[in-house]
């Protein structure tokens, strides 16, 4: 073979191997395009709302506005002084009921689950005729230096210095309600723990009086234009009489007025409703 032979098929076979290197390395790079590298461990967050629930602002809550404070203001926050639309407004008055008891738990066989029965001769209360007090007159406290509206004919006692009595001379179902006002000087101008003291003191002196007696609760409630501490209880007498009342006492002043309402049970919302509030929006201080 000559040396030109020798040239050109040498140059034949680089062609070749040239081109088998260029599809070679064009596959390679095919195959590595088509199959890319997946992350198993790779996981999609996906975003999730969470709404918190608003904290309860103890700061700004005012227990009082459960109490009927600011009953005596209008729909444009002014004093109402006229004595009936006051009466018609104050319809909040805090109602004591007796806890009810337990009722009868009735298990035949051991192990069984307790069913709640009523009896059948569960006693039904007595109705109560109605009460109404049609008339009122202005009675003056001269020693106490106040002045108040209450019944007209009811029974006065002012032989004590401090305290003004009134009795009710119908003794409704089996109790004459009475009013009872004192006035005492103090110190100081009392706070309300000082004045929510007092109720408690004058609760525990009535006490002494009952078999049975359940108090409230104290809250604050206006007299005299000035915020006051009131409570309800009920109870039954040493007599068997079902008793019920409240205490309320105010400082105006360096004064301290108390009011004791006693009324038979039955006739709560009766008393509550007009000889209490009735006083309550007509008391004033006259010395």
């Amino acid at each position: 073979m000559t040396q030109l032979s020798r040239r050109v098929a040498l140059a034949l076979m680089l062609a070749c191997a040239l081109v088998l290197f260029t599809a070679c390395q064009d596959q390679t790079q095919y195959q590595m395009a088509s199959a890319p590298t997946q992350n198993v461990n790779q996981v999609t967050a996906v975003p999730v709302t969470v709404e918190e629930e608003e904290p309860f602002d103890y700061d700004s809550y005012d227990p009082a506005s459960e109490e009927g404070i600011g009953d005596d203001l209008d729909a444009s926050g002014q004093v109402v002084t006229d004595l009936s639309a006051l009466l018609d407004m104050d319809r909040n008055a805090t109602v004591y009921n007796d806890p009810t008891g337990a009722p009868t738990m009735n298990s035949v066989y051991a192990g069984a689950t307790p069913v709640i029965i009523d009896p059948i001769d569960k006693p039904t209360p007595t109705p109560v005729p109605p009460l109404t007090f049609s008339e009122y007159i202005v009675y003056d406290a001269t020693k106490l230096g106040i002045s108040f509206e209450a019944p007209t004919g009811w029974i006065v006692d002012d032989v004590e210095q401090s305290v003004y009595l009134l009795t009710n001379p119908d003794p409704s179902v089996d109790y004459q309600a009475t009013e009872r006002v004192s006035a005492y000087t103090v110190n100081t101008e009392y706070s309300q723990s000082d004045l929510a003291k007092e109720v408690r003191n004058v609760l525990s002196t009535l006490r002494a009086d009952f078999s049975s007696f359940s108090p409230t609760n104290t809250a604050t409630r206006s007299l005299l234009d000035k915020t006051g501490v009131y409570a309800d209880f009920s109870g039954v007498t040493k007599a068997g009489q079902s008793v019920a009342g409240r205490v309320h006492a105010v400082c105006v002043n360096k004064k301290l007025y108390i009011l004791e309402m006693t009324y038979p049970k039955a006739y709560t919302e009766t008393y509550k409703d007009t000889v209490y509030k009735r006083f309550r929006h007509s008391v004033k201080i006259t010395k």
